[in-house]
């Protein structure tokens, strides 16, 4: 086609082919320039990713190119005085154009209603239009600028609030990618636009201690540093009911359905009959009494938990493991001619009835125990109850040893952990922005703190979203391939499940209570299929692994073919945007932080570290 670029230096060709929202475009021969002048600005020529209006009545329809070649034509015209083409002519240049909205009275619109006609004109779009297709919301002013359009020099992208934080958003790359740079940035800003505070809450849980430097993120937050190294590091608040949860403590215990979990909710309705009292340190007096005089007619029994019995009366503070080990050491089992009975060595006492224990276990001295400081102690407490009924009920017989010995081992490790990572509070987090770094923590709790975080929250704000509308939970997890992965190894299957349940149903049913999940990872193979498909936003810096492509691919529905090619190829800190966000996926050149805002996650300068000398 040897159409010609009118008076309109935007013209570059007419509609050959209308298939769908598939546009093929012949492009005129003097439209073949990389750019243009126009009013005095740079417009980025007709190739792969520019943008064009195809005019349709009074409205323009706009797509993007997402495939340039050529192709012979069909009947050659004559030239010269041979009747012969000049080498080349009979080429023409064709580019297939995606079409997604339209504008319409001078807005842009998204969405496809009308369809261009064969032989509409095709167009560049002004620096003007070219804004308004990428931030459609400059005309409300709720919108905030993210970074620049990839390719075409001062073109800003700017975002709408409510489209991009009212959603559940993916940012994904590999390591050295920009991902980190990016959830920076987008939350900075919001932390800074925000005027209005205590409406919305923002928790980022941190793995590897990034987000904990006054200056990233914002500087009026709050921190807690955790550890499971000793009993030094700052607690997070837990709901008081927290430790009375069956399902994820009988989770994190492995408990077995039939034998050990009934066991461990019978400890912990005791647990809460107790905590209920008025004067529970009298109660549990009251019981270590009781379970020292079972011992009467039962010396055979004593025998057997000597060593439960010293790790039950260590738990009671200001009494010394020595002191209760002496003092049982001084109980023995006497065998006369009768049925064994305990005896005690050092004042010759006999337990010939129940009142007799008092005498039999001087040395104890449990009358006189810190059962007030026991009591006040959640975890002590629950310890403490499970290895009570533990020892209760396998002298009765009513469980067996060999069946629920494990399961108290294990819950005993699980609260002694927990005891250095929570508190009960009834104020979950009195910050509107919490950072929750686990740089400290082992990794069998990295695991555990994700999880009781975002189901606290889960449950805090389903209450809270029912009476105000306008409240808002925003969870943040960067490298979230340690919590969401589903194909570890390390755990086992019953608790994967658990913990991957517990997020999908924030990440399907949360927005509705206005709670939203922010995850990132250079790992989304490794997540869950049901969390990265349920994305609103997607933030896709550099990936090159095949699994992680094909789980973009397969997960985000809206991403084009010629945007998901760009993926491999991506340069450190662009991305391609896409979702609700946006019009139409978009490489987007983020714009980096200054150096002191940005998170601890930068590249190192080891040529200047190491003093690197130059070539000669």
């Amino acid at each position: 086609m040897r159409g010609e670029v009118s008076g309109d230096l935007l013209l570059i060709g007419e509609v050959a082919e209308v298939r769908g929202t598939k546009v093929k475009i012949c492009v005129y021969s003097q439209a073949n320039e990389a750019s243009i002048f126009y009013c005095g600005q740079l417009v980025r020529g007709v190739s792969v990713g520019a943008y064009l209006r195809i005019s349709y009545g009074y409205d323009d329809v706009i797509g993007v190119i997402e495939g340039d070649y050529q192709q012979e034509r069909r009947s050659a015209d004559s030239a010269g005085p041979e009747k012969r083409e000049a080498p080349g002519a009979y080429l023409e240049r064709y580019v297939d154009v995606s079409v997604f909205g339209s504008f319409t009275a001078g807005r842009f619109k998204r969405g496809v209603e009308v369809l261009p006609l064969v032989r509409s004109k095709a167009y560049l779009l002004s620096p003007e239009q070219l804004a308004f297709v990428n931030s459609p919301n400059l005309t409300s002013g709720t919108g905030f600028r993210v970074g620049t359009l990839a390719g075409h020099d001062g073109i800003d992208v700017n975002l709408s609030f409510n489209a991009l934080f009212a959603s559940h958003i993916g940012i994904f790359g590999n390591t050295g990618s920009g991902k980190s740079n990016t959830l920076c940035r987008i939350f900075t800003d919001c932390l800074e636009r925000r005027g209005k505070q205590g409406v919305s809450k923002f928790m980022i849980i941190d793995f590897n201690g990034e987000y904990t430097a006054e200056t990233v993120l914002c500087p009026h937050k709050k921190v807690y540093r955790l550890s499971t190294k000793s009993n030094g590091g700052d607690k997070i608040p837990v709901p008081a009911d927290f430790f009375l949860d069956v399902d994820i403590w009988a989770t994190l215990a492995k408990a077995t359905e039939k034998t050990q979990r009934p066991f461990l909710r019978r400890c912990m309705r005791k647990v809460e009959v107790i905590r209920s009292m008025h004067h529970p340190d009298s109660y549990l007096k009251r019981m270590v009494r009781n379970l020292l005089e079972g011992y009467c007619g039962r010396a055979t029994a004593f025998s057997e938990q000597r060593e439960d019995l010293v790790r039950l009366f260590s738990l009671i503070p200001e009494i010394s493991e020595e002191e209760i080990q002496s003092a049982l050491d001084s109980v023995e089992l006497f065998c006369g001619n009768a049925a064994p009975i305990l005896r005690n060595v050092c004042n010759g006492s006999y337990l010939n009835k129940p009142e007799d224990a008092s005498s039999i276990f001087e040395g104890l001295h449990y009358d006189a125990l810190n059962y007030a400081a026991l009591s006040s102690s959640v975890t002590l407490l629950h310890e403490f109850i499970a290895r009570y009924n533990f020892l209760e009920q396998t002298r009765s017989g009513s469980v067996s040893r060999e069946h629920v010995a494990p399961l108290v081992q294990r819950y005993s490790a699980e609260l002694r952990e927990a005891s250095k990572l929570y508190e009960p509070s009834n104020d979950t987090f009195d910050s509107d922005v919490v950072v929750v770094s686990l740089l400290d923590v082992n990794l069998d709790q990295i695991k555990v703190v994700p999880l009781v975080i975002a189901k606290s929250l889960y449950q805090y704000q389903k209450k809270r979203g029912r009476s105000n509308q306008n409240s808002s939970v925003h969870l943040i997890m960067d490298e979230a391939h340690n919590i969401l992965s589903y194909s570890s190894q390390r755990e086992s299957e019953y608790w994967r499940d658990y913990r991957l349940e517990t997020f999908e149903e924030i990440v399907k049913e949360g927005r509705k209570f206005g709670m939203y999940l922010t995850v990132c990872s250079q790992r989304p193979a490794d997540i869950s299929p049901t969390i990265l498909s349920q994305m609103h936003n997607y933030f896709i810096h550099r990936l090159v692994n095949d699994d992680d492509l094909r789980a973009i691919n397969k997960a985000v529905s809206f991403i084009d073919h010629a945007s998901a090619s760009m993926i491999p190829v991506l340069p450190q800190g662009c991305c391609v945007v896409s979702g609700t966000a946006t019009s139409y996926p978009v490489r987007v050149q983020v714009d980096p932080l200054p150096i002191e805002k940005q998170p601890l996650s930068f590249d190192r300068d080891l040529s200047s570290a190491w003093e690197v000398s130059a070539f000669e």
